[in-house]
C-alpha cells in the first residue's frame, strides 16, 4: 500500500534526514561510523583482489574479472549494510532500542540481503533499458556525439561538435524525470524489503507506484538537495581556505590534523543524510511508527 504526500514533503525528508540521530545519537552516528568503516575495508579488500588478479592473469582478463569482483563485492557490502541501517534508523525513529552495530543485521539476514540485490539489480537494467529507449527516440545521434567528444584532444576539437544533437534537451529533462522515478522506486522499494519483508517484485511494484504518486514530491526533493548542496560547497570552500591559511604559519601537518577529520565527518554526514532521507521517504509513502506493521511476508524472492 502506498499514498500521496504533499510536495512540500520533499524538502521534510531533507530536514528529517539532517536532524536524524536526536533522539539516539550514540545508535545513528555509530552505526554509519561502522558502515562507513566496512565499506572502505570491502573495497580495499576488492582493490587487493583485483591487484592479484591482474598479476595472475594480466591486464586484460585481470582487469576486466576485478571489475567484476569489485562491483559484486560492493553491491553486496551496500545492500547488506543499507537492510541493516534502515532497521536501524526505524528503531530510533520510532523510540525503540537501537544499537550501532544494528548495521550489521543484514549479514544476519541473507534472505532480505539478496532480495535487496535483487531488487538493486532489476532497477539498474529497467533504468538503463528506458534511458536508452529516450535516447535512441529523442536524441539518436546523442551517443555517437558523446563519444566524439570524449576521445576529441584540443587539436582535433571540431567547432562543428560543440552543437548540441537534436532533441537532446528534452532527453535531459525526461531522463532526469526518469531518475526521479527510479531514485524513488528504489527507496521505498527497499524499504518493503529491509522494513516489511516483501518480495522483490511486489516491492518494484509498490516502488514504483508510490514514486509516481508523489512525483511532485521527488521534484521538491531534487531542488532542495541542489540548494544544500550549493551551500555545503560554499561551506565547504571556505573552510578548506582557513585551513590552508593556518597550515601555511604552522605547518603541513595542521592541514592533514584538521582536514582528514573534517573529510570523515563530511562523508559520515553524507551517509546518514542519504540514507535518511530515503527512509523518510519510504514511511511516508508506506508506513510510519503510528501505523500497524504489514506482516512479515516469506522469504520468495518475487513474493
Amino acid at each position: 500500500m502506498t499514498r500521496s504526500v504533499a510536495a512540500t514533503a520533499g524538502v521534510d525528508w531533507l530536514k528529517k534526514a539532517i536532524n536524524l540521530g536526536r533522539g539516539n545519537p550514540g545508535a545513528v552516528f555509530g552505526g554509519a561510523a561502522l558502515g562507513v568503516i566496512a565499506m572502505v575495508a570491502a573495497m580495499i579488500g576488492a582493490a587487493l583482489a583485483q591487484w592479484a588478479l591482474v598479476a595472475a592473469l594480466g591486464t586484460g582478463a585481470g582487469m576486466v574479472l576485478g571489475a567484476v569482483l569489485t562491483t559484486v563485492v560492493v553491491l553486496v557490502a551496500v545492500s547488506m549494510l543499507l537492510v541493516g541501517f534502515l532497521r536501524l534508523l526505524d528503531a530510533a525513529e520510532s523510540g525503540r532500542p537501537a544499537r550501532a552495530t544494528g548495521v550489521f543485521a543484514g549479514f544476519g539476514d541473507l534472505p532480505t540481503s539478496l532480495r535487496v540485490i535483487g531488487l538493486t539489480l532489476l532497477l539498474t537494467v529497467l533504468q538503463y533499458a528506458v534511458l536508452a529507449l529516450v535516447l535512441a527516440v529523442l536524441a539518436r545521434g546523442a551517443l555517437e556525439w558523446y563519444l566524439r567528444m570524449v576521445m576529441a584532444s584540443p587539436e582535433t576539437l571540431d567547432p562543428s561538435m560543440l552543437a548540441l544533437p537534436d532533441g537532446l534537451g528534452i532527453a535531459t529533462v525526461l531522463s532526469i524525470a526518469l531518475g526521479l522515478v527510479f531514485y524513488g522506486a528504489q527507496a521505498i522499494g527497499t524499504g518493503q524489503i529491509a522494513l516489511r519483508g516483501r518480495g522483490v517484485f511486489a516491492a518494484v511494484a509498490d516502488g514504483f507506484t508510490g514514486a509516481f504518486r508523489n512525483l511532485p514530491a521527488l521534484l521538491v526533493l531534487l531542488v532542495a538537495v541542489i540548494a544544500a548542496a550549493v551551500v555545503v560547497a560554499i561551506l565547504g570552500v571556505i573552510v578548506a581556505m582557513v585551513v590552508g591559511v593556518l597550515a601555511k604559519f604552522a605547518g603541513a601537518w595542521l592541514f592533514v590534523a584538521l582536514g582528514v577529520p573534517l573529510y570523515l565527518a563530511f562523508m559520515l554526514a553524507v551517509w546518514v543524510v542519504a540514507f535518511g532521507v530515503a527512509y523518510h521517504l519510504w514511511r511516508d509513502v508506506c508506513g510510519g511508527a503510528g501505523d500497524a506493521r504489514l506482516p512479515v511476508e516469506p522469504v520468495a524472492v518475487g513474493a
